[in-house]
């Protein structure tokens, strides 16, 4: 026994250096994509999904990088184990550093990691969270102590979240990026009705590294209060998320409306369930929903789950039925089909362009305005208010390679606002400012125009990028915060106590 033991110890010591040596020529590999398709990661958006349920995710996205990488990691191979292996008629290198193989594969997998972390930004993570900021308490506003004061008739309210929509996407006559648009119908959506810009011409919000994944838009969209995940913090099957915030949902809930969220993934996807049931109690319409509803087969995955064509049909009756209540509802829809890698290209859609992330932007933009079409077609849209908004700015960077000089902001729309501005050109604005300027948006009065770090775009008050400047505000959002801790993550008024 003793004998067997010696020997599987010895089996194991030798494979010790290949299999250390496979894992860091991974890991090259794994910053070899984030530098060649994402260009840069938010190190904050990679703690949040190690510490969150990632359940539905695409495999095609896996499947993606194992093509991107196969050739290069076979390259890194071979250059890496050449000086481990005894080459009886080369010598390479000296039998001393032979021997010394796990030493050497160890030193691979030390400067691997620090590749990989330099390329998710780590640096800017250890140097934010080594810092204070007092921002809270002298700029954020309680969501608690603001006073909402709602019409005698409520509207309904449809936000249609799309995906890495940007306003780059338009044609540059309009303030895009493209000589030629790549979402021609949303392009003229945004000129025929309200659209907040940072310029002249049709823009967007910019981009905050706590805004920058979709549930981190639809959170700081809905709360005027950053995501900030930690280390010591996931969101996987919580019973508290954020407790301390008062959200749109939490508003619209207590004013009596019907609440639904309608997405073609899983629900369970890095906590979204937990913030919507939580904040609001939203009625849900997942993959796992049509799956139980008969409306697909139970092993049916496409893309994400439910491509974006099924998903606008199915909201078609999830919004026909909420209607038909007759009272007040709101609806959160997210599509798909545009993420990276290169999105999911229908056999519906047309190809009018070289490359298939513009075809799918192309076609993307012709479904949501069919949609669009459809809610105005109905009896409740005369008392519907319709916002688009793009999450964030797509991952894929390396889309823009040749617009490198261009600034690239998220896309919005307004459609049928009983509130009315002319203060919507060269606004500087996040996210975070969506959530009053939502409110607003179907009528409500919001006290002091300001929720969170939120302001109303409706109102002549400056922004806090307006005020602050973008790169500072960022900045000061990323530091430690004792406000934070306590009055957001805080689980319980015993925890605040102590």
């Amino acid at each position: 026994m003793k004998e067997k033991i010696r020997k599987a110890f010895k089996y194991i010591k030798k494979a010790l250096p290949y299999t250390i040596l496979i894992i860091s020529n991974i890991i090259f590999c794994i910053a070899y994509y984030i530098l060649k398709v994402l260009k840069e990661v938010n190190f904050y958006e990679m703690i949040y999904y190690f510490t969150s349920d990632t359940a539905g995710t695409s495999p095609d996205i896996i499947i993606d990088g194992i093509k991107t990488c196969f050739f290069i990691f076979i390259i890194i191979m071979i250059i890496t184990l050449t000086p481990i292996i005894k080459i009886k008629k080369i010598k390479i290198l000296s039998k001393e550093l032979i021997k010394k193989k796990t030493l050497y594969s160890v030193i691979l997998l030390i400067i691997s990691l620090l590749l990989l972390l330099k390329t998710m930004n780590f640096d800017e993570y250890i140097i934010n969270s080594s810092k204070s900021s007092d921002i809270y308490e002298n700029l954020y506003k309680n969501t608690n102590n603001v006073k909402i004061t709602f019409p005698e008739n409520k509207r309904n309210l449809i936000i249609i979240y799309l995906e890495s929509m940007e306003t780059s996407l338009t044609s540059e006559k309009n303030g895009g990026a493209f000589k030629t648009s790549r979402i021609p119908e949303l392009e003229e959506i945004a000129l025929n009705n309200l659209n907040f810009s940072n310029t002249e011409k049709l823009g967007g919000a910019h981009t905050l590294t706590m805004t920058a994944w979709t549930l981190a838009a639809s959170v700081g969209g809905s709360s005027a209060t950053p995501l900030l995940p930690t280390i010591r913090n996931g969101y996987r099957k919580v019973e508290k998320f954020m407790p301390r915030v008062k959200t749109l949902g939490d508003v619209l809930k207590s004013e009596g409306y019907n609440l639904k969220i309608i997405q073609g993934s899983d629900i369970n996807f890095a906590g979204t369930k937990e913030y919507f049931k939580l904040h609001g109690n939203y009625e849900i319409f997942d993959l796992n929903t049509a799956k139980k509803r008969g409306y697909i087969d139970e092993d049916y995955f496409e893309w994400w789950g439910i491509e974006d064509k099924k998903l606008f049909k199915y909201a078609k009756t999830e919004i026909e039925e909420l209607a038909s209540r007759n009272e007040p509802f709101q609806v959160t829809l997210f599509t798909m089909d545009t993420h990276f890698k290169d999105g999911y290209l229908d056999e519906s859609c047309k190809t009018p362009f070289i490359d298939q992330m513009s075809n799918v932007y192309a076609c993307s933009s012709k479904m949501t305005n069919d949609f669009i079409n459809w809610i105005k077609e109905q009896p409740f849209y005369e008392n519907t208010t319709i916002i688009l908004l793009g999450d964030h700015i797509t991952m894929q960077n390396e889309y823009y390679n040749d617009y490198q000089n261009y600034t690239r902001t998220i896309y919005n729309a307004f459609i049928n606002t009983p509130t009315k501005t002319t203060n919507n050109k060269n606004r500087e604005f996040s996210a975070l400012d969506m959530y009053p300027t939502i409110l607003a948006s179907i009528g409500a009065e919001i006290e002091g125009e300001q929720i969170g770090f939120g302001v109303n775009l409706f109102s002549e008050e400056q922004t806090m990028i307006e005020k602050l400047g973008l790169s500072k505000f960022n900045h000061e959002i990323l530091k430690k915060s004792d406000y934070y801790m306590k009055e957001i993550l805080s689980d319980s008024i015993l925890e605040k106590n102590k």
